[in-house]
């Protein structure tokens, strides 16, 4: 059994949304967007931590309209699929359909602030229940962001000792207690040496002087510091975790250390009172990533997804935990207009599909994409390190903005633009103007023409019809003579897609001229041609001896793409 689908109505940030989950489930979008809103959703049906009093609506709420108005009403419906637990049939018994569908709903009114629940094997016939009883079967475990990691820890190990203890068989309960028995007479002995501690004793004495000075009655009276004070049921329990490396005691290390003992604590608890025979149990975990490095974030990320005996559904800032989760089982959220929907509405099979193209070539790059308001694709190394260094120079900040720049380095444009078109993420593409030979007619008199690929390959992307091929031999300068570039470029240009001339290296000559004869002359076309070999390396080299001329290039063509995204990045905003 596991949740399906979501659908938001009039709650906090959401309008009206619906957010599909998979079984491993990654929410990730920006700060205040709705991650922990959307979390706190699902425990007002699940979480049976939160008391009747705790899931009580308050005006807060309901959902804040363009115009300051609130909306009348909340809705909060989950659909639940492949339920075929007999305890939890058994409790919802009339209310499973027979594909093992069912939905619970919690609905609120803001002018009396009361709240309804309601269950039913479709939309049409769901009937309100008077509590939440089904919490015994199907149930949430959270854990929070804002955890208070030391208190957490010793949370969560008091609820593992005394699950462990309830599991326990006969003899080994007989054999405990045996033990225990010699733990307490040997606090006994250990006691009565405590008690020959010279400063324990005057400590003691002067506690009891006073006593007696304050009143008659407490004469007979007398108090001792020692460890006779403490059971040992106590003793056990008040047990701290301690650490050691190679059975060298050590102290236990910082917060990231400690995030990680706190979630191994938490998913040993979860899998010990978890009875996957009678019940059902949703995993929600806000921010693992929390005071871990890139490595240790990565392997938590996929431990949690892999091992918790349930659904799961993780929320995340990091680019790291991202990389690890399929593109279908990320869940993107962000603000449109004031209100927060999920990217294709959740998890989703076009996702999916667009990444099927993708393959192995998933890495920390298209990661970074997800968290990105806009991301400028471009062809390759040499691309990425002149855009970033021409933004810098334009003082256009990239973080300030949330732009990403990514080389898709041979990879298709259309396979990124399908994943982010998935996403919602909005997009510009900066290409090489590539014209190249192409054989038709029969095999015998082939005819040779030469293929706009660069040309139609912005067209296709815009949804616009493509060239026919050229006679040869028409080349990247006769679609620049003949008006072919400019005419594409005004109608592919609003769509994000920046057409070269020819490529990086030509346009660059024409807007720097003398920078590159004096980079490596003594020809214009000299320079061009020692660039375009070796790209990257010779890009950078470029750009160390001259990138304070491109501060003079904001108008130029080059740096068109860049202004498309600030535009793009402030219209997300707005």
């Amino acid at each position: 059994m596991e949740i399906d689908s979501v659908t938001l109505k009039g709650y906090r940030n959401f309008k009206d949304a619906v957010v599909r989950l998979n079984r491993q489930t990654l929410i990730i979008g920006g700060n205040d967007v709705g991650k922990t809103n959307f979390l706190y959703s699902l425990r007002l049906l699940l979480d049976k931590g939160l008391s009747d009093l705790d899931i009580e609506p308050s005006e807060l709420d309901f959902h804040i309209n363009e115009d300051g108005s609130f909306e009348k009403n909340l809705e909060i419906t989950i659909k639940f699929i492949d339920v075929k637990e007999d305890a939890v049939l058994s409790q919802l018994a009339g209310k499973v359909d027979d594909d093992g569908t069912t939905y619970f709903r919690y609905s609120a009114s803001r002018d009396s602030l009361e709240y309804k629940l309601h269950v039913g094997r479709d939309l049409s016939s769901m009937e309100e229940i008077t509590s939440r009883f089904y919490l015994k079967h199907l149930n949430l475990k959270y854990v929070n962001s804002q955890r208070d990691l030391t208190k957490f820890i010793q949370t969560e190990k008091k609820h593992l000792l005394r699950l462990s203890q309830e599991k326990r068989t006969l003899p080994e309960q007989e054999n405990d207690n045996l033990i225990l028995s010699r733990v307490s007479a040997s606090l006994l002995r250990i006691n009565k040496r405590i008690r020959k501690l010279n400063y324990v004793t005057a400590a003691t004495d002067d506690v009891n002087a006073e006593l007696k000075a304050m009143a008659y009655h407490n004469s007979p009276y007398t108090v001792q510091l020692d460890t006779g004070a403490i059971e040992i049921e106590q003793f056990v329990e008040k047990l701290e975790l301690a650490a050691s490396a190679n059975g060298a005691k050590m102290m236990l290390g910082g917060d990231g250390r400690n995030n990680q003992i706190l979630l191994a604590l938490w998913k040993a608890k979860s899998a010990r009172e978890h009875d996957t025979d009678n019940e059902v149990v949703i995993y929600c975990v806000e921010e693992p990533e929390a005071h871990l490095h890139p490595h240790q974030q990565r392997k938590l990320a996929s431990y949690l997804s892999e091992n918790l005996p349930g659904q799961s559904i993780v929320t995340t800032h990091s680019p790291q935990i991202a990389s690890i989760f399929s593109p279908n089982s990320i869940v993107r959220l962000f603000a449109k207009k004031g209100v927060t929907v999920a990217a294709s509405q959740g998890c989703s099979d076009c996702i999916s599909d667009a990444w099927d193209d993708m393959g192995y070539r998933i890495s920390i790059l298209p990661a970074e994409a997800f968290f990105s308001s806009v991301v400028f694709l471009v062809e390759g190394p040499s691309e990425l390190l002149f855009y970033r260094t021409l933004a810098k120079k334009l003082k256009i900040d990239l973080d300030f903005y949330n732009i990403s720049i990514l080389s898709v380095d041979g990879v298709q444009f259309e396979v990124y633009s399908s994943i982010l078109n998935a996403m919602e993420i909005p997009w510009a593409i900066r290409t090489d103007n590539d014209i190249s030979n192409i054989s038709t007619g029969p095999r015998t008199a082939p005819i040779i023409l030469r293929q706009l690929a660069g040309f139609n390959r912005c067209l296709y992307l815009s949804k616009q019809e493509k060239l026919d091929h050229k006679p040869t031999p028409y080349a990247q300068i006769d679609s620049v003579a003949d008006g072919t570039w400019k005419v594409v470029s005004d109608l592919v240009n609003p769509h994000g897609l920046f057409l070269s001339k020819i490529d990086l290296e030509t346009d660059l000559a024409d807007e720097l001229p003398a920078e590159m004869v004096a980079f490596k002359g003594p020809t214009v076309k000299d320079a061009i041609s020692y660039l375009q070999d070796q790209k990257a390396v010779r890009m950078r080299e470029f750009l160390v001896n001259h990138a304070s001329a491109l501060e003079s290039k904001g108008a130029g063509e080059l740096a068109r793409p860049l202004h498309y995204c600030v535009a793009k990045a402030i219209s997300v905003v707005a």
